[in-house]
């Protein structure tokens, strides 16, 4: 919004909007041209963890990841990605899902469903705040 596109009787008018929405209307078309990430919109962090697990899910050693800021609490992870290090032609075998606890030195991990036992994998985790 420019002054100039006013008759000059409404600049003040003008100059006070304009301040207000041109800044609003930066902000939406920068997300309308994709420049909306998670990080920055939504309260989460991004780790990558490898686990291995056994048949039954369980991680053969125990699998815990700092948090940043261990004062609050996780509300759920998601994986985002998971890539095996132990064979590249093993992929999951469906969903990966992980029940998790929060512990006071961060997050341990305790089940992992979807994934091939005795594989190494590291899974890229969104954790949710």
């Amino acid at each position: 919004m420019y002054t100039q596109d006013f008759p000059p009787e409404n600049a003040d008018l003008v100059t006070a909007l304009a301040d207000v929405l041109n800044i609003n209307l930066q902000v939406v078309y920068d997300a309308l041209n994709k420049k909306v990430s998670l990080t920055d919109n939504i309260d989460c962090i991004f780790k990558d963890v490898s686990v291995v697990v056994g048949a039954n899910g369980v991680p053969l050693s125990s699998t815990i990841f700092t948090l940043d800021d261990k004062t609050r609490n996780l509300q759920g992870l998601e994986v985002v990605r998971a890539t095996n290090t132990t064979n590249s032609a093993v992929y999951p075998t469906g969903g990966i899902f992980i029940t998790w606890q929060q512990v006071q030195t961060g997050v341990q991990i305790q089940h992992v469903t979807g994934l091939p036992a005795n594989n190494k994998f590291t899974l890229r985790v969104i954790g949710y705040y």
